[in-house]
């Protein structure tokens, strides 16, 4: 009689995936090297047998994968996962950690470490995963033990969604990715108790609210987390307040609801900082009081109430007269469940008026205006599209001028405004949901960051829609440089070469010089079809060209290279002194 055959114990790259399985984790972001490589060869094994296990898709650049797992999550609302190896993998990584920590995005990074028993010994590609990513993560990990790896990836998946969302890192050593599991450690629960939700405070907020003469809403992007965006609507309508959506919670009220004033702050609408300038009571719901919002003087001779799922964002930068901890969701669940509602006709009636402005009349002129871009991609998509957008002066036009009808189809770095974020992000956003069409607004300097993901995008036969907006400077700077720095365009001319007049500083709407001319990229990534457009003629037949082509499209719009960003408020001003004109 043959002996009986040994079930062969799972490795740790089994248990992994079998946890990731288990979550619903559908698509993994990465890329590969040493310190991973037994997750890979796991992760074939799987796709050859057939069994289940989460999509992986190969980006070309560890900051790209992680900025994919944002465009996902913050798409999706589901925990965005990126994986990369040790060293430079896990440090290429840091940035989109820390984008996502910046912007409360729900996000799971997983890295490689060299075996444990070189922990210490500056290994090859050694690098202190926790130490580097402690202040950009909500929570991290280093796993050393295959007995610990499951609790660790189940509390760390929770710990992304739950409260307020974020970035968790678990840094797995080579060694547990291959040693067999014979047992598993029990978890080690870190929650920490929430706060009970307090009706006597929110009575007071909606109290304050119902007495005063000009109240406004400012809703943050933890109101798109919790999912309150159509209790916003209501909660709006009801207490009769205007309502300004911050950077992080545009989408979250449509763009044509009486109650939208769009978005507050340095380059903000008219309407949202006019109210903001006026009101007597500000409420913010589920979002911070950041310098670009909360410019000087902003609570002046105003009350302040505040509603915020994380108890350390009560009082931090602005000091509150109401306060309540609790999530956007309950607390609204709770105003529309009260049974009071209040009336501010003078108020609405002013704010109607501010509403005329929104967004700001532009001049046109001989020279294609970025404005235009945007209000065409608008109309032709119908204000439906997943937007996304690097950052510069073309992610203020997109969140100006582009009619927002839904929350999470604003895609874009917020808090710690990352150039480069677009392209990668939209590849997340497409795979999150590809019912819609993804359009991504990106700057010629922004979109150069991460230009390697256009490899991905025509490998994944992406159809992504690009629109950027070429005005070969990196604009933002270049505007902050005409006004605090003589205009001098030194570091900010994309076009400069070794062989330009040094003396050169002027904007020359003449000057055209491409590095790189962005329509020969369908020469270097098949399948990429490419588009130029020059002038206000070629605009509308252009764009819809794009949008109705299956494949991927690049188009290289020539907007107006002296084009400023406006309203702004500069730095260290207040909202009297905004800049209109």
């Amino acid at each position: 009689m043959n002996a009986p055959e040994t079930l062969a114990l799972r490795t740790g790259a089994a248990v992994l995936f079998d946890v990731l399985t288990d979550l619903g984790v559908e698509t993994i972001f990465g890329h590969t090297g040493g310190a991973v490589i037994p997750l890979h060869v796991e992760l074939n094994k799987r796709l050859r047998g057939g069994a289940p296990c989460p999509h992986f898709i190969m980006c070309r650049q560890e900051s790209g994968a992680g900025h994919a797992a944002e465009g996902y999550a913050r798409t999706s609302g589901r925990v965005g996962v990126a994986l990369a190896t040790s060293g430079p993998g896990s440090t290429n990584l840091t940035t989109p950690i820390a984008d996502a920590y910046k912007d409360s995005i729900p996000t799971l990074f997983i890295t490689g470490q060299v075996p444990s028993g070189a922990i210490g010994s500056d290994a090859f590609q050694e690098v202190d995963t926790v130490g580097v990513t402690r202040a950009i993560s909500k929570h991290n990990y280093l796993v050393k033990d295959v007995r610990d790896l499951e609790w660790v990836l189940r509390e760390a998946y929770a710990l992304a969604g739950s409260g307020r969302p974020g970035p968790v890192v678990v840094d797995i050593c080579k060694d547990v990715q291959l040693a067999p599991l014979t047992h598993s450690n029990p978890p080690r629960r870190r929650y920490h108790e929430s706060i009970p939700f307090d009706p006597a405070r929110a009575d007071a907020i909606l109290a304050a609210l119902t007495a005063a003469a000009r109240p406004v809403v400012k809703a943050g992007g933890g109101v798109i987390h919790a999912g309150a965006a159509a209790a916003l609507c209501r909660f709006a309508e009801r207490f009769a307040v205007p309502v300004t959506t911050t950077f992080n919670g545009l989408g979250a009220i449509p763009f044509e609801d009486p109650h939208n004033l769009g978005m507050p702050g340095m380059h903000g609408t008219i309407p949202a900082n006019y109210a903001l300038r006026d009101a007597d009571l500000i409420l913010t719901l589920g979002g911070r009081f950041d310098d670009r919002v909360a410019v000087r003087g902003f609570a002046i001779d105003k009350q302040i109430a505040q509603v915020d799922i994380d108890p350390s964002e009560i009082d931090k930068t602005v000091a509150t007269h109401l306060h309540l901890v609790a999530g956007a969701d309950a607390f609204l669940d709770y105003a529309l469940a009260s049974g009071r509602d209040a009336r501010h006709p003078d108020w609405m009636a002013q704010v109607q008026e501010w509403r005329t402005q929104l967004p700001k009349p532009y001049q046109s002129g001989p020279h294609l205006k970025p404005q235009a871009v945007i209000e065409t991609i608008s109309e032709l998509t119908g204000g439906d599209a997943t937007l996304v957008t690097g950052v510069g002066q073309h992610q203020m036009w997109a969140a100006q001028y582009y009619r927002f009808q839904r929350p999470r189809q604003w895609i874009s770095s917020g808090g710690l405004g990352t150039m480069g974020f677009g392209l990668p992000a939209a590849i997340g956003a497409w795979f999150a949901d590809p019912s819609r069409p993804v359009v991504l607004i990106d700057g010629d300097g922004s979109f150069q960051m991460n230009i390697q993901e256009l490899g991905t995008v025509v490998a994944q036969r992406i159809p992504l829609k690009m629109f950027v907006l070429n005005n070969n400077f990196l604009g933002m700077v270049r505007q902050w440089e005409d006004m605090m720095d003589a205009g001098m365009h030194y570091e900010t001319c994309l076009s400069r070469t070794a062989e330009c007049d040094p003396d050169c500083t002027d904007i020359d709407a003449g000057c055209r010089r491409q590095i790189p001319n962005l329509t020969g990229l369908k020469y270097v990534y098949p399948r990429l079809k490419t588009l130029r457009i020059r002038t206000n003629e070629e605009l509308r037949e252009g764009v819809a060209w794009a949008l109705a082509q299956e494949h991927p499209v690049l188009v290289d719009c020539w907007v107006d290279k002296a084009e400023n960003v406006l309203p702004m408020v500069r730095p260290g001003n207040t909202l009297y002194q905004m800049v209109e004109a």
